[in-house]
């Protein structure tokens, strides 16, 4: 026989346990544990802003950039070079590259004409739009090169503009263009010089056929030009092994600009056929 008291307390438990049951689901029954099933709704939004968050920080730099190297690269943000006065964009010509480069050959070409009048500077090729293989070329990939061509001059001496590249041998005289066209040398050495003594954007190298290389650098011997600039353009100025002569046009390249460090690389990628040892030799 049960005591009374005991009677009591079972009639008690199931009274409690009836109540519970017909409360709802929210009350009766706790959450389960984020670790069990996963954060509530209201964690999952605030997560979600976190994650946009997250992205925005890993987002990439905005402005022009410079990827890779010049034979391994590709451009973004860059802009396409536009003719002036004093500048002339060849019919065709792939002409996207970083502001820092279209604005540089704008600043040499004003220069030289204002020192050397009459003088139109004629570019061809920079990058593709957005940067990567060039048909035609083994860099230019990144917005850093510009194919420009020589200025010229006719037989009396004085600036002549012109359209297509002409090519000189070594002494200065036509290769494939009229009879009186001759290599300019006051003005293509004012160009070497106004590229080299820029501050904005630093010309790594000038590639140019060796034989108009000595040409120029005799000009400057001759001009007495102070020992650092001659230094400076004898080292510039290059004639790599296997490419395009460069006879011509120049191939000019900036260097990485400071706030593309980390993306940009300096120096191009060993060529195919060579090993990557030899790149350090062969900057193009």
């Amino acid at each position: 026989m049960r005591s009374p008291s005991r009677s009591f307390a079972l009639a008690a438990l199931a009274s409690i346990s009836l109540a519970l049951a017909s409360l709802p689901d929210a009350v009766a029954k706790p959450k389960t544990s984020e670790s069990d099933s996963g954060p509530a709704k209201s964690a999952k939004a605030g997560d979600s802003k976190t994650d946009k968050d997250k992205d925005k920080s890993k987002s990439k730099k905005k402005g022009p950039l410079s990827f890779g190297s010049p034979n391994r690269g590709h451009l973004e943000g860059g802009i396409r070079l536009k003719g002036s006065g004093h500048v002339k964009v060849r019919g065709g010509a792939r002409a996207w590259g970083l502001p820092s480069l279209t604005k540089l050959i704008h600043r040499v070409a004003d220069r030289v004409a204002s020192r050397h009048g009459g003088s139109v500077l004629l570019v061809g090729d920079l990058s593709a739009k957005n940067g990567g293989t060039l048909d035609g070329h083994h860099s230019h990939q990144s917005g850093r090169d510009a194919d420009i061509g020589f200025y010229v001059a006719n037989s009396r001496g004085k600036p002549v503009s012109v359209s297509k590249f002409i090519a000189f041998d070594s002494e200065g005289r036509s290769k494939n263009g009229p009879d009186w066209a001759r290599f300019d040398d006051a003005g293509n050495w004012m160009l070497v010089e106004e590229l080299l003594k820029d501050e904005k954007a630093p010309v790594r190298y000038v590639f140019v056929a060796n034989h108009l290389r000595a040409r120029l650098l005799k000009y400057a011997a001759s001009k007495k030009v102070p020992k650092d600039l001659y230094d400076r353009a004898a080292a510039a100025m290059l004639s790599p092994d296997g490419v395009d002569v460069h006879d011509d046009h120049f191939h000019v390249r900036i260097a990485c600009p400071e706030s593309m460090r980390a993306e940009c690389v300096e120096e191009s990628g060993a060529r195919e056929g060579k090993p990557d040892a030899a790149a350090a030799d062969d900057p193009y």
